[in-house]
């Protein structure tokens, strides 16, 4: 028992050190002072204090303006977003339009979801999903998006990876002079792209390849079945095998009989705890203080939307394994398999299988809270029953060994009686 609790206490301590590691106060200013020299009189000099922001900045507003260098990660989940700085590191932006200004400079990537994403700066890396992306800056590396129509009016430094409809260019201007690259839309390594029809791409324009991808609509993709149905059965098999290194019990708790209550208290828990760790990440993310657990809270959400499908799985397996009195864990795991394989088809039927999927996703999440929350109360009530049992059955072994004393010594003394009786009988012999 001790080592399994040293085991349990171990993950844990693993967990929360590599959330919490890379996490930190967004609100540390560090003033630095930039001196500018006046061309004209280089005597004259004047100095400019400029405001930097350490660490990871979390912003959560209707309209974010970005007019601070960011020394960090950058995370934005508003309607407008508009960046005219310097961001030292990743920037994760979730919006309806995102503007990246003449002045804003991402030196990392650029994790976009927007309906239209304008590039008028400069980024290394851009990953993006949306209607339309438009580069008018100047990207370092690659650009790998989804988008129904990409254009390009300056410079992208590397390669293209784009599934979309239509891709423009900005052409050449028509000079005698040697046009600039970023004066007209240029890829300089190669363009790989994933459309319905073939694009016409202008001569000049792309300096290395170009490879066209056909999209098939309509057609089975045996392929995504295989493994989709791959994915959930090593899922499943992987957190049975940890719940059998860590806590065996906890693949039998459906040994009890599951009343109504207890499956009312599973669905309300699934339901209930989503939605009450999202509501506590929003009001965390607004206390200065306590903002950094933010994403901790989130982590542990998706880590119970992950897993609750499995648990599920593993709930129902453990049921019909204990209704077939079946008890050794490689024929558990068999049915396990075959009970994986027969949701997985389950969840292929149209419309069904999403109810079915979401049924398993809410009793999932709500059994691995009731096991956390509820485990104590239904730990002691079974104690206690053990108890009174070993008590009574105390009692009734008692009963059993007087009763057996009682018989023998009713025994001895009907036997003594019989020989005093066959010792009289010889007695009136001899003395006849």
């Amino acid at each position: 028992m001790l080592k399994k609790k040293i085991k349990i206490i171990s993950l844990i301590i693993l967990l929360l050190i590599s959330l919490l590691t890379p996490i930190v106060n967004a609100e540390n200013e560090v003033k630095v002072e930039a001196t500018t020299t006046d061309q004209v009189n280089p005597i004259s000099e004047t100095q400019e204090t400029v405001t930097i922001k350490e660490g990871d900045e979390y912003l959560f507003q209707d309209t974010v303006t970005v007019d601070t260098p960011v020394d960090g990660n950058l995370f934005i989940i508003a309607n407008t977003v508009t960046i005219n700085s310097q961001i030292g590191g990743d920037a994760f932006i979730f919006a309806d339009t995102i503007n990246i200004e003449e002045n804003g400079y991402i030196l990392s990537n650029l994790f976009a979801c927007a309906n239209a994403i304008h590039v008028k700066g400069v980024a290394y890396n851009i990953y993006s999903i949306g209607d339309t992306l438009t580069i008018d800056g100047f990207v370092y590396r690659d650009v790998r998006t989804i988008c129904n129509t990409l254009n390009v009016n300056s410079m992208i430094g590397r390669n293209v990876f784009v599934n979309c409809s239509s891709i423009n260019f900005k052409e050449k201007p028509s000079t005698e002079d040697t046009a600039s690259i970023t004066s007209y839309g240029s890829i300089q390594g190669d363009l790989n792209y994933f459309s319905d029809e073939e694009i016409a791409i202008p001569d000049g324009h792309v300096s290395g390849e170009t490879h066209f991808t056909a999209l098939k609509n309509n057609t089975v993709n045996i392929s995504n079945y295989i493994y989709s149905l791959g994915a959930i059965l090593v899922s499943a098999i992987i957190i049975w095998l940890i719940g059998l290194w860590l806590s065996p019990k906890l693949l039998h708790n459906t040994s009890y009989p599951i009343t109504l209550r207890k499956a009312l208290q599973i669905i309300g828990l699934g339901i209930i705890v989503p939605i009450v760790i999202a509501l506590l990440s929003v009001i965390i993310s607004l206390i200065p203080i306590t903002s950094q657990f933010t994403m901790l809270l989130l982590c542990v959400l998706v880590i119970l939307f992950f897993v609750s499908t499995s648990v599920a799985i593993i709930n129902v397996n453990t049921m019909i394994c204990n209704k077939l009195k079946i008890t050794q864990n490689l024929y558990k795991l068999g049915f396990l398999i075959v009970t994986t394989i027969i949701f997985w088809l389950l969840t292929l039927i149209p419309y069904v299988g999403m109810v079915i999927s979401l049924i398993a996703i809410i009793w999932g999440i709500g059994n691995v809270s009731y096991s956390i929350l509820i485990k104590e109360k239904t730990d002691e009530n079974n104690s206690d029953s053990n108890k009174k049992i070993s008590n009574s059955e105390k009692k009734k072994e008692k009963v059993e060994s007087k009763t057996e004393k009682e018989n023998k010594s009713n025994k001895s003394k009907e036997k003594n009686k019989s020989d005093k009786t066959v010792k009289d009988k010889k007695t009136d012999k001899n003395n006849n």
